[in-house]
């Protein structure tokens, strides 16, 4: 061969090589991963700084139809924002953050206007005086999980401090919504994990989902190992279990078992009573589950992901990675983690029929809405639908209209 055709070769072999590592950084940038040789960890999140989109609109855009959302701002000044919501009625909003800020909202026009800031979620120390005291322990990750409102009153999940046993837990404090006064008043604690986890622990994994059941008197919490993996399959403990309390009697009992992170979301479906839950995996592996009783979901001896490389958990898994053999496996696994949020499903009587009975389910980390097509106990497929926001929390009304928090103090609201 020729030197130009030995050139020629070489130039088409350099520009192959250019082109595959330019297509290599546009996919990891799009599903915001990093790979090997490039990063530390397959599955693991890039370490960059987020993109806040700061468009008063958006749209959830689907296959199968579309939806306008308006974008406002949440007006809270809080340096924690990432937590839950409750829609109060007449264009009311109850904003909660990581920390137990209470923000009262009133939607008008084009904003979102606060018309109280309570106290916050604390207790009172005597009772009939103003002293009080916080209820939430909120260092690093730890913090409000999630609430609940079933009428006027708000039920809501929190790691605690308790400093008899010098370690955290996940408790349910129950208080009065004042409608009128736009107050809360905490009037006593429902549940509260046991044990009490001594440091060092992950509060991002405490799990705290809630949701109301087949009837009004039984609540269902789900709670997370807080990193401590050798505790789930121990059933003395509440560890990686789904409990129900009962409202009218406060007793508890284990529901299933096996879990790990359950803080993406909770749902129970009241036409076919199913309970349906959205949970951390390791590397790799978020699940869907379909909750049943006494029945064990396999953490932390099996997994469709694999280990994070963190000091002090070990390998826990023995042989049995990326495999859930022996144990009820996931109606569906994102593989890499989507860093899955809160799930949703879609009601009969919304207005867009190719969407009845789907599920919506947010992916923090991939900062993408999916819309999950659902057949019976099957998901079928999950369809991107909204892109740019780190959902935090949504819900949807009988109509179909969606009300979406992200971890960036912004609230979406459908037309």
């Amino acid at each position: 061969m020729s030197i130009s055709g030995k050139l020629r070769v070489f130039i088409k072999w350099l520009a192959a090589i250019i082109i595959a590592v330019v297509v290599f950084f546009i996919g990891a940038n799009h599903y915001r991963m990093q790979f090997w040789p490039f990063g530390e960890g397959y599955f693991d999140t890039l370490d960059m700084e987020e993109v806040i989109p700061d468009s008063k609109t958006a749209k959830i855009l689907s296959v199968f139809g579309s939806l306008d959302l308006k974008v406002f701002d949440i007006p809270s000044d809080d340096d924690f924002p990432s937590g839950p919501f409750e829609i109060l009625g007449n264009d009311r909003f109850l904003f909660i953050t990581k920390c137990g800020g209470v923000y009262f909202t009133q939607l008008e026009n084009d904003h979102l206007r606060l018309i109280n800031r309570d106290k916050g979620l604390v207790r009172n120390t005597v009772s009939g005086q103003d002293e009080t005291d916080d209820l939430v322990y909120c260092k690093d990750m730890s913090g409000v999980k999630d609430s609940l409102l079933v009428n006027n009153v708000l039920y809501v999940s929190h790691t605690i401090w308790d400093s008899e046993s010098n370690g955290a837990r996940l408790a349910v404090s129950e208080f009065d919504l004042d409608r009128d006064n736009l107050k809360l008043s905490f009037k006593r604690q429902i549940f509260l994990s046991k044990p009490a986890i001594k440091e060092p622990f992950l509060g991002h994994q405490a799990g705290g989902r809630l949701v109301i059941g087949e009837n009004s008197q039984t609540l269902y919490l789900a709670v997370g190992d807080f990193a401590k993996p050798d505790g789930v399959q121990d059933m003395a403990t509440s560890l990686g279990k789904l409990i129900q309390i009962n409202l009218k009697t406060l007793e508890s009992e284990i529901y299933a078992t096996g879990l790990r992170s359950p803080s993406g979301g909770l749902y129970f479906d009241k036409d076919t009573a199913e309970l349906w839950e959205s949970e951390h995996g390791p590397k790799g592996g978020d699940e869907v589950n379909l909750l049943k009783r006494d029945k064990n979901y396999g953490w932390p001896i099996v997994s469709y992901g694999t280990l994070y490389e963190r000091d002090g958990m070990g390998n826990y898994y023995g042989h049995k990675f990326n495999n859930h053999e022996g144990y009820e496996k996931p109606i569906f696994t994102f593989v890499p983690s989507i860093g899955i949020g809160p799930i949703v499903k879609y009601p009969k009587t919304g207005r867009n029929e190719y969407w009845e009975n789907d599920f919506f389910v947010a992916g923090m980390a991939s900062m993408t809405l999916y819309r999950m097509k659902k057949e019976g106990e099957r998901i079928v497929y999950a369809e991107p639908v909204l892109n740019g926001y780190r959902i935090r929390a949504i819900k949807i009304d009988p109509d179909g209209r969606f009300y979406i928090k992200t971890d960036h103090n912004q609230f979406l609201i459908s037309d």
